[in-house]
């Protein structure tokens, strides 16, 4: 399927104050190969937008009852401090679906990514595959951003079941770099950003999110359990998930909850 090819999903918008410049590049079993560069669409991600904070317990090693952060639109785990540099991580392109309730004309869609900043600032540097269900078919595709632009759709064909892995890395105040790498088909797409908002270094995430269109939430779909792996680099020294804080969805109800299991982030559908 080309990415293009997304009904209902993605929209040319301009977004003039966005002073965000992005330069791919596309490889195929590690040989470079031409690349048409994909439009900005109506589509943001946003840096975490907190409901409150709950005790929930969890299986951190016997650890008692934890913190967990509960979020409109953030679901997952961070690592918070400073000097995070770079994360990466690993996940499969779940098969989603329509939760009870949402009309069969509707179309969910969730985002799975891995960034740095946006858990505690407005600034967010992120790469990773969004999906949404347009009539009984699912659509997926590869995006990065950097606030403040919209979430830029990248030319990485991806399927569902396709196994993702994708590293960011902050290389300036204000800039950075992407790989994202679908080893179920062989390529890779590596980008350059710059003139994004100012980087604060303060955290970094492995998230399923529900992402705006517009200055709305987009439905949010149903998905088996997911999982993340992963670490961060924070100072030269490389950190797993394992001590993040957990994040939970919670709109009307929960829709979804976070646990770890050493370094891996499981997210489930409530």
């Amino acid at each position: 399927m080309k990415v293009a090819a997304l009904v209902s999903l993605l929209a040319a918008v301009s977004f003039a104050s966005a002073e965000v410049v992005w330069t791919f590049k596309k490889f195929q079993d590690g040989v470079e190969v031409p690349l048409e560069q994909g439009p900005d669409t109506e589509f943001q991600s946003q840096a975490l937008k907190k409901v409150g904070e709950v005790r929930k317990r969890n299986n951190r090693m016997g650890r008692a009852a934890d913190a967990t952060v509960t979020s409109s639109n953030w679901c997952g785990a961070a690592v918070t401090g400073s000097g995070f540099s770079s994360v990466v991580g690993s996940w499969v392109v779940p098969t989603i679906s329509r939760r009870s309730g949402q009309s069969s004309s509707s179309s969910p869609a969730l985002a799975q990514w891995v960034g740095i900043d946006g858990f505690s600032n407005s600034a967010l540097i992120q790469a990773g595959t969004l999906s949404q269900l347009s009539g009984s078919t699912q659509q997926n595709i590869a995006w990065s951003e950097m606030l403040p632009a919209a979430l830029r759709q990248v030319n990485l064909a991806v399927s569902t079941g396709d196994h993702i892995t994708t590293n960011v890395t902050q290389t300036g105040a204000t800039s950075g770099s992407i790989t994202i790498q679908n080893t179920s088909k062989g390529t890779t797409l590596v980008g350059t950003v710059s003139g994004g908002t100012r980087l604060s270094s303060t955290s970094a995430e492995w998230i399923l999110e529900d992402f705006e269109s517009g200055s709305s939430l987009v439905a949010f779909a149903g998905f088996p359990t997911s999982t993340f792996t992963g670490s961060a680099i924070r100072s030269g020294t490389s950190v797993s998930p394992a001590t993040a804080t957990l994040i939970d969805i919670v709109q009307n109800s929960e829709l979804c909850s976070a646990t770890l299991s050493g370094s891996t982030v499981s997210m489930k559908d409530s």
